[in-house]
């Protein structure tokens, strides 16, 4: 008896442990509380960031984040663009290399959206941030982030496409800096062999 008892009583009890339970409406559909998030809508930081996980990479200049979700969008980098293969293939190369490591860990990407962008549109220009990591440890830097754009640019992978894209005088004086700091440097596309 002992034995039937076990057999029976302790699968069920473990199978009840992980059940939810929840309102439902008349139509036996679930309803939603205060803690429910609309997974439907992209959501934003208190820095007007949304947040994202890219899912493809499409060299030089454009990455989909949230794949096969109602929030996917293409994003395409603001200010900035490459060149296609055929006219920098070892620039080009380096581009998917450094897209590879950096941008596709299934780590959380903010993206800031060019001012006055429709973010229910699917294709969005904007600034892509990922959170800065210590060279050494590896270790993310606590509320520390590094802008795809400008990093991309510092490699001389991407160059200016119209600096004025950037709301923010200071970032667009930062990215004509690191750009003319990469033409003087000849890396990526500035190098002999682009």
């Amino acid at each position: 008896m002992r034995r039937w008892f076990l057999v029976l009583f302790v699968p069920a009890a473990l199978l009840m442990v992980g059940c939810v339970t929840y309102e439902v409406n008349e139509k036996g559909e679930r309803l939603k509380t205060e803690d429910d998030q609309d997974l439907t809508k992209l959501v934003f930081d208190s820095n007007g960031r949304f947040l994202a996980v890219a899912t493809r990479l499409i060299p030089p200049h454009t990455l989909i984040v949230n794949g096969g979700k109602p929030t996917e969008r293409e994003i395409r980098l603001l200010g900035v663009e490459g060149l296609p293969e055929r006219a920098a293939p070892n620039t080009y190369a380096r581009c998917q290399e450094w897209m590879a490591k950096f941008l596709s860990r299934g780590e959380t990407l903010y993206i800031k959206p060019q001012e006055g962008a429709d973010t229910e549109q699917r294709v969005i220009y904007g600034e892509v941030y990922m959170e800065a990591v210590d060279p050494k440890t590896g270790e993310p830097l606590v509320d520390q982030y590094v802008m795809v754009n400008m990093a991309m640019l510092s490699q001389g992978l991407v160059k200016l496409r119209d600096v004025r894209e950037f709301g923010n005088p200071q970032i667009q004086r930062r990215m004509r800096e690191v750009e003319d700091e990469a033409r003087r440097e000849k890396k990526g596309l500035w190098s002999d062999k682009p």
